[in-house]
């Protein structure tokens, strides 16, 4: 039989593509997909040995190997032409593998990312190896979510359902989707007023809307329907003058958007042509691999998986010959347009581009499905317009000013801090309009955002706005009053979804859709008009991970693992040595059953046999720790498959460790299964413990122990990379002592630390600590003066025990890295004073502060307050609109607060000077 060439592809429409463009020279054939890998109900990855990977052939792999290995034996030469990424390369390896064999023809790699004929060719006069870095990028990728997969989902099993499962990328997109819901289901709407003016100019064709935007140079907020209405009725006084006080037109440049890549595609397509994920890579892989035009299929756009946004130097130069072509010069930019990726992005990509720009969606509708046609649309317009040059606008701003008269004496919220500020300067508005106009229209010919459902600036006005001269006098004709409240943030769609875990840096193009899918599929969340909600199940799965294993499914952490990734793909970092230190840390946070080689736990509980001199059993506290008892029940476990936990191992290794010095023939045996390393070091650490000073237990330092037996110990705390727990801390002393074993100098000295900050929980804590140290406790910290007397105590109490009138509590509102939340705030102050009898001054300016929020639902609150000397003017809250009119002049009354004491009277001071007594 001749020899031929075989080339490989992954699907059999791109290998019938492939096999026009080769025109009969080699045999094409299709893997359709991954051959090899891990096996579907075993971990399948030796973690004792360099986290080695088990490959079996998958059920695609058993029906398409024999086929391909009969090709390969008579094969000339094997070209793997698997897509151009992380998956595409790693089936080529596979393939390399399972063929390796069968032939003994050399193996070469190619990669295209256009199927044309030009770029086919070209990939294989350049073909070269497969790529190892590629491959192990890959292989790290697959082992930490099998890992992640296999020992998390076991504890989901148990705790939530049957079924659920884990997945390193899937929980942190359950985990957005998740803390999204939660926030809409916190947040509490508050209402606002919108206020438009419509004003008469000199300029007789036209009036001018304007919306009012500044009160005395600060922020607008007109809070409720009485505001606007005494501001309404203030504006439309015959003595309020107004103005045009600004106008101003600037000139701007819009740039055009970059070409697609695989998570702007998919975010674009979601938002206009309501696609999901899958749909629209299930579209762009089709319209990638070949569609029929008449003469055979062609392949119509370039690789859609990818993160670059570089454009070849042959598509440059055509997209520049079309456009001269179509539009003339005025639409070319002075220079190419170029476009800046991500750091480690893939340059040697491409964006997503039509591979010939003559093949305009208008020449080929007829040979598209309706779906297919406007997904080439929107990828052929965005692409011509980013090669275009960018739009010529003018930015037009007229600003009125509205000033004197009654605006002297409105006072409500948004306006003027009293009526003293108002008496002395008034109050003036400023009403803002703005329209944007085009003059060169540049790339929006071609791609106009708000015609493919994206987002547009949301400034522009569609409106156009009158000629007027500034300075010149204008007359508000009408106000228009609009009631508006806060919205809540919106549900994620997928494609806000993809673009969430874009700029959190989650996830890779070849992964977004699979994982937006995937939550899906699991039933963790679930479609409402559009948008993915969490179902029950998701938030009970979310909330468990999070909870059980915060670190492992933190945003960042996953973002750095696949910075990581991206960094063994470039050559730069060992996979195993990232494997190794992932998986140290993995043991920590989720305590999961970490699977050995059967054998090798034989092989050490081997070297126990019967009758061997096991140490008699020891009693340490409350336990009882007998070495004989816990090989027998290692004994038995392995005896029925069942895998032993990463700490019963280092617990089987540590015995034999104990035991080595006295039976050498242990560390020998260790040493031959790889495991020397490990027992010299448990050796050298037994022996240390051994050789410590023996420390006599103090009378004093049980006492205390004694007396904070009692205590309600904080929560656990976390402090960047530290978890400090109080209650667990005092529980391993406590033991210590009970065990006989004295405390050293520096636990005493953290016992005294948590002590004090317990001191109002222990009995006789200052005679306590004055036995241990030899001198009375230090008075509470940051107090700055002595600790409070009783007195004072008592009315501090007193103070701190209002929170327990609060019913409604406003809900935490997050600023930068910060979350603010009154109940925790408030609560934990007030836990802190129980425990230590005292707080500082600026814990109880805070505590003041932010318990001022909720007055109105406290009506002892000024005279609690009072009686504490904790004047509320202090804390800057000065006064308080109330419903009540007043009698003299029917404006507003306000509450006025002053050296802890609070008056009422009229809002109109000082026209009305009205005093309630």
């Amino acid at each position: 039989m001749n020899s031929h060439p075989l080339v490989i592809v992954e699907s059999p429409t791109k290998a019938k593509t492939i096999g026009r463009f080769l025109g009969g020279k080699a045999q094409v054939l299709a893997s359709q997909g991954h051959i090899r890998d891990l096996p579907d109900h075993t971990l399948g990855v030796d973690i004792a040995h360099q986290f080695a990977p088990s490959y079996e052939l998958t059920p695609n792999g058993k029906r398409i190997v024999p086929a391909l290995k009969k090709a390969a034996k008579y094969a000339s030469e094997i070209y793997l032409a698997t897509d151009p990424d992380r998956e595409g390369e790693a089936i080529s390896w596979h393939l390399q593998e399972a063929l390796r064999q069968s032939t003994k023809a050399p193996f070469y790699r190619v990669t295209f990312h256009e199927i044309t004929q030009s770029a086919i060719q070209n990939s294989f006069k350049h073909a070269g190896d497969v790529n190892q870095n590629m491959v192990n990028a890959q292989q790290a990728r697959r082992v930490l979510d099998r890992i992640v997969g296999y020992q998390v989902s076991p504890l989901l099993w148990k705790s939530i359902q049957k079924g659920t499962s884990a997945g390193r990328v899937q929980t942190v997109a359950l985990r957005l989707v998740v803390e999204r819901e939660r926030e809409i289901q916190a947040f509490q709407a508050v209402e606002y007023w919108n206020l438009d003016a419509v004003f008469s100019t000199q300029n007789p064709k036209a009036s001018l809307t304007a919306r009012l935007s500044k009160i005395n140079d600060g922020k607008v907020l007109v809070a409720t329907g009485d505001d606007a209405n005494r501001l309404e009725a203030a504006l439309l006084s015959s003595d309020v003058k107004h103005r045009i006080s600004h106008v101003e037109t600037t000139p701007r440049k819009k740039s055009p958007a970059p070409p697609f890549i695989t998570s702007t595609l998919q975010q674009a397509a979601g938002s206009s042509l309501h696609l999901g994920a899958t749909q629209t890579m299930k579209i762009a892989q089709e319209l990638y691999e070949g569609i029929d035009l008449g003469n055979g299929p062609v392949g119509l756009i370039t690789y859609m998986r990818t993160d670059s946004f570089n454009i070849s130097l042959d598509a440059q130069t055509a997209a520049k010959d079309f456009i001269l072509k179509n539009y003339g010069a005025d639409y070319l930019p002075e220079t190419p347009n170029r476009y800046r990726a991500r750091k480690l992005a893939q340059e040697a990509h491409e964006a997503i581009r039509p591979t010939d720009l003559q093949y305009t969606p208008e020449s080929i509708e007829g040979y598209l499905t309706p779906q297919q046609l406007k997904v080439y649309r929107l990828i052929w317009n965005r692409f011509l317009a980013s090669q275009m040059a960018p739009a010529k606008q003018l930015d037009h701003i007229v600003e009125v000013e509205s000033s004197g008269g009654a605006l002297r004496y409105v006072a409500c919220k948004g306006l003027v801090a009293s009526e003293k500020d108002a008496a002395q300067m008034g109050a003036t508005c400023v009403f803002r309009a703005a329209a944007r106009e085009t003059i060169f229209p540049g790339f929006l010919r071609v791609y106009n955002l708000r015609e493919v459902g994206e987002a547009e600036d949301p400034d522009e006005a569609l409106h156009t706005l009158p000629a007027v001269q500034e300075g010149s006098p204008c007359t508000l004709a009408e106000l228009l009053k609009q009631q508006c409240f806060t919205q809540p943030p919106s549900r994620y769609s997928e494609a806000s979804l993809v673009k969430a875990l874009e700029q959190n840096g989650v996830g890779r193009p070849s992964t977004y859709a699979t994982t937006v899918s995937t939550i899906q599929t699991r039933a963790y969340v679930e479609k409402e008009k559009g948008m993915l909600k969490p179902t029950e199940l998701g938030f009970r799965t979310c909330d468990f991970l999070v909870q059980k294993m915060p670190a492992l499914f933190d945003v960042g952490f996953t973002a750095q693992m696949e910075t990581e990734l991206d960094t063994i793909e470039e050559g730069d970092l060992d996979w195993i040595a990232m494997l190794q230190q992932f998986y140290g840390k993995f043991q920590e946070w989720s305590g999961c059953v970490s699977v050995k080689d059967n054998q090798d736990v034989h092989s050490i509980l081997n070297l126990f046999p019967e009758g061997f001199p096991f140490a008699p059993p020891v009693k340490k506290g409350r336990k009882t720790y007998n070495d004989a008892d816990f090989i027998a029940k290692m004994r038995e476990q392995a005896s029925q498959d069942k895998t032993l936990t990463d700490k019963q191992w280092q617990a089987l290794l540590m015995m034999v460790a104990r035991y080595a010095p006295e039976h050498p023939e242990l560390l020998t045996a260790a040493e031959s299964l790889g495991y020397g390393e490990t027992v010299r070091q448990d050796m050298k650490t037994l022996q240390e413990i051994t050789e410590r000073p023996h420390l006599p237990v103090t009378p004093q330092s049980k006492a205390l122990l004694d007396a904070m037996a009692d205590i309600k110990f904080n929560a656990p705390r976390k402090v960047r990379n530290r978890t400090f727990d109080d209650g667990k801390f005092y529980q391993s002393l406590r033991q210590q002592v009970d065990a006989g074993d004295g405390l050293s100098e520096a636990q005493m000295t953290a016992l005294l630390k948590i002590a004090s900050n317990y001191a109002a929980q222990i009995p006789d804590y200052a005679s306590l600590v004055t036995a241990i140290t030899g001198k009375a406790p230090e008075a509470p910290a940051e107090t700055g003066k002595d600790a409070p007397s009783p007195e004072e105590k008592e009315k501090l109490a007193k103070v701190l025990s209002l929170i327990d009138k609060i019913k409604t509590w406003r809900p935490a509102a997050s600023k930068g890295r910060f979350t603010f939340d009154d109940k925790k705030f408030l609560t934990s102050v007030r836990e802190q004073f129980e425990q230590k009898g005292s707080l500082s001054p600026r814990q109880i300016a805070a505590f003041v502060k932010t318990l001022l929020n909720y007055k109105e639902q406290i009506p002892t609150m000024t005279e609690t307050l009072a009686a504490a000397n904790l004047n509320p003017s202090e804390e800057k809250h000065e006064a308080e609109l109330l419903d009540e009119e007043c009698p003299l002049c029917h404006a507003k009354l306000i509450r006025r607060w002053s050296k802890g004491h609070s008056f009422v009277g009229c809002s109109a001071f000082p026209k009305c000077r009205y005093i309630q007594k």
